[in-house]
Order: C-alpha cells, then sequence, then structure tokens
C-alpha cells in the first residue's frame, strides 16, 4: 500500500463529505497494492468500478513494516491510483485476520480478480505476498496472518468531478 493526502485527495474527500452527509473527519488513502509488486494495480480499480471488486486482503506485517494503520469497520478509504490521485471513496464493511491458507472461497469471490476463485486468488497473492516478504528479508510462511477487508462503494472520482 502506498499513498498519501496530496491536495487533490484531501480536495475529493470534502466533496464526498459534502455530497454524501459523512461525519466522519478522517480517513485512510492508499492504494490496493504496492505498485512494485503489482504492475497491475490500477487495472483491479476497474474492477471496484464493474462492481466486481468489493474485499481486499493484505499481510498484517504490511500495516506494521510500513506503519499503517489498519482499517476497522466503518472506516473510509480513499482508493488511489499509482499516481496518486483518488479514484473511489469507499467504506470498509468488515475485517478479519485470518491465516493465508485458511482464506475462505467467498472471500476471493468478493476480491472478484481473475475468476473469482480461490485457486486463482492464492496463486496471486502467495505471489505477491512472496515478493514483499522478499523485499522485507523474511520468508514467506503459507500460515502468515492476512488481513482481509471488505467495502462497499461510496463515490468514484470520475462522478465527483462531473457535479456540480
Amino acid at each position: 500500500m502506498i499513498g498519501k493526502k496530496t491536495s487533490s485527495v484531501e480536495s475529493f474527500w470534502r466533496g464526498c463529505r459534502r455530497a454524501h452527509g459523512i461525519a466522519a473527519g478522517d480517513y485512510h488513502a492508499g492504494t490496493f497494492a504496492d505498485p512494485r509488486f503489482a504492475s497491475y494495480h490500477d487495472l483491479l480499480l476497474d474492477l471496484v468500478a464493474k462492481g466486481l471488486k468489493r474485499a481486499t486482503a493484505h499481510l498484517l506485517r504490511d500495516f506494521e513494516i510500513n506503519h499503517v494503520p489498519r482499517r476497522d469497520p466503518g472506516d473510509y478509504w480513499v482508493i488511489l491510483t499509482i499516481a496518486n490521485e483518488p479514484r473511489f471513496l469507499v467504506r470498509v464493511t468488515d475485517v478479519a485476520v485470518t491465516p493465508f491458507n485458511e482464506v475462505a472461497e467467498a472471500f476471493a469471490a468478493r476480491e472478484g480478480e481473475g475468476d473469482s476463485s480461490l485457486r486463482y486468488w492464492t496463486e496471486v497473492h502467495r505471489d505477491y505476498f512472496t515478493q514483499q516478504c522478499r523485499q522485507w528479508g523474511v520468508p514467506w510462511q503459507e500460515d502468515y496472518p492476512t488481513v482481509c477487508e471488505g467495502f462497499e462503494l461510496i463515490a468514484t472520482a470520475a462522478a465527483a468531478a462531473s457535479s456540480p
């Protein structure tokens, strides 16, 4: 996960708060993945736009190593492109920490990637997480705690830009 709260991200957040009557004063901002290990990141955003992607997963270690605060149900998250531009505002609906090798097929389907199968999810996420672990200098383990987050789409930057 990468990203910063730039002036364009802040402007998108303020506009969403007004348009959707959001009382929360704070939010998270970041990508779904680190583009060093997922050059396809922005293609994942298209899955959100199509209504196919309603969940994402990270190693618990990712939050710890990168000093990124964990999200809780009810938190708002501005999803960024790899160019650090706001693309979506989502609200986190559920969070579970599960060993990687125990992630459920239903969760993989909510991620909506590839054919939405657990087999596909496992292959893609194992590859990504293995690259992260290599970067961190730790060996990959199949039982690493994995943060599984569900979310609902609240707003798109395209819609926000077109509204008066």
